[in-house]
């Protein structure tokens, strides 16, 4: 059955000086020179053309015409550049669909690119990702997976486990010929399989971090000086100071861009015994933002005696950052990041503090995976199919299950691109996927 040809707005805002309508399909020319005066211009030439609407109306635009399979769909694409404007731009649409095109859904260009092979599913949720990216760090991760780099890393994994099964089943007809120690080369060359994935996953959650805003936590006793220094981050009076005890009752939140990267800065209630109701409830929820910070900024005066760090300990894994405020009256944490606010005067020591983030930052980056959360998943259970495979490999006649826990393996990893020697990626999973795409993608 002839597939039916997309058409769509391919730009993202109709209040700019230009909009794109692009043609995918087996019609996409047919479709184009119903409503192009003249002919279509030669192949990939941006050449002005009118475009004829209804009523006898006119839009002057211009017209490329991209024969497949080298283009963005693989099938032949057509693209006419008008005036933007929403009004003008859905009677360009219009008029094209008028003589049989059907109206592009969320992601439809993308996942007909994916269906005839121009894409991995990788590279599709790579594209999704770049349009999602809230951060300059996540917007880079985005553009690797959407340049390959994770589907050639899967591939070359993916290669290794189709020829060490391809070996296993070459003897599951001779199994008395096996050596031993095949058996073992065998498993070992598992083995190295399996430790690629877990470098993989070893570094997800740093990849994690860089696709989302870090929260950042101000916590430690009243009167440390937490909103002071959150007011000095920001650059600006966001949180409420005065020199009283419990006067943040709540947390209160913004977000801190440095450099290409970005977090949430919180500001939580100080931590103390005896407070009244009031301000218990936002100790608790002080509590609850430390337990999940990706790093906390514990502050402590210089002018108070050390206080209890025990919260700290639910911080599952935040980084700690050390900091003791009002410098002014004297240093009893020489081995801490120092910082004096005083009303009126520049805060001292604010750019060691902001250089201790970046420095967090950048180690985090440093470790990123690239990969998703639907490819950690699916490596997981690569990971888990080849454990299997290696216990099996310990028995003598359990070749044919072992090299059937090699084929789950690498039909798992397929799974990360899309293609797998077990079949394809389920309409289900396809459907989740693109749906997250903005029409014309």
């Amino acid at each position: 059955m002839e597939r039916e040809t997309l058409v769509g707005v391919a730009t993202g805002r109709p209040d700019g000086g230009v909009a794109i309508v692009r043609l995918s399909g087996p019609r996409a020319r047919a479709l184009a020179e119903a409503v192009v005066e003249g002919e279509l211009p030669a192949s990939r030439r941006l050449v002005r053309r009118r475009i004829q609407l209804a009523g006898g109306e006119h839009e002057d635009g211009l017209v490329v015409f991209m024969p497949g399979p080298a283009s963005f769909t693989g099938e032949d694409v057509v693209e006419l550049h008008v005036h933007a404007g929403e009004r003008n731009v859905a009677a360009v649409v219009r008029a094209v669909l008028e003589h049989g095109g059907r109206a592009a859904g969320a992601g439809d260009f993308s996942r007909r690119a994916f269906e005839l092979g121009r894409l991995g599913l990788d590279q599709a949720e790579g594209i999704a990702a770049i349009i999602g990216a809230r951060t300059d760090a996540a917007l880079a991760q985005a553009r690797r997976l959407a340049a390959g780099e994770l589907g050639r890393d899967v591939e070359l994994e993916r290669r290794g486990l189709v020829e060490l099964r391809a070996e296993l089943e070459a003897n599951l007809d001779f199994p008395e010929d096996v050596d031993p120690s095949d058996a073992r080369r065998w498993s070992d060359e598992a083995a190295e399989r399996a430790a690629a994935i877990v470098r993989w996953l070893d570094r997800f959650e740093a990849g994690r971090r860089a696709r989302t805003k870090a929260r950042v936590v101000l916590a430690g006793p009243p009167n440390a000086g937490k909103s002071s220094l959150f007011n000095a981050l920001l650059g600006r009076p966001r949180a409420l100071v005065a020199d009283q005890p419990g006067t943040t009752r709540d947390y209160v939140e913004a977000e801190l861009e440095l450099d290409r990267y970005g977090c949430v800065l919180v500001d939580t209630a100080g931590l103390r015994e005896g407070a009244e109701a009031i301000e218990q409830a936002g100790v608790a929820l002080s509590r609850a933002q430390v337990e999940g910070a990706d790093v906390v900024l514990w502050i402590e005066a210089a002018d108070a005696d050390a206080a209890d760090d025990g919260l700290l300990a639910e911080a599952r894994g935040a980084a700690i950052v050390r900091i003791e405020s009002k410098r002014d009256h004297g240093c009893r944490r020489p081995e801490q990041l120092g910082v004096s606010m005083r009303p009126g005067v520049p805060t001292e020591g604010l750019d060691a503090v902001r250089e201790a983030l970046r420095g967090w930052f950048r180690s985090d980056a440093e470790q990123a995976w690239i990969g998703l959360a639907r490819h950690r998943e699916r490596a997981c259970e690569a990971l888990a199919a080849l454990e299997e495979a290696r216990e099996h490999l310990r028995h003598d006649d359990r070749l044919e299950l072992a090299a059937f826990a090699l084929g789950v393996a690498e039909s798992r990893l397929g799974e990360i691109t899309g293609r797998s020697a077990l079949g394809p990626v389920g309409e289900e999973v396809l459907a989740s996927i693109f749906a997250r795409f903005c029409i014309g993608k």
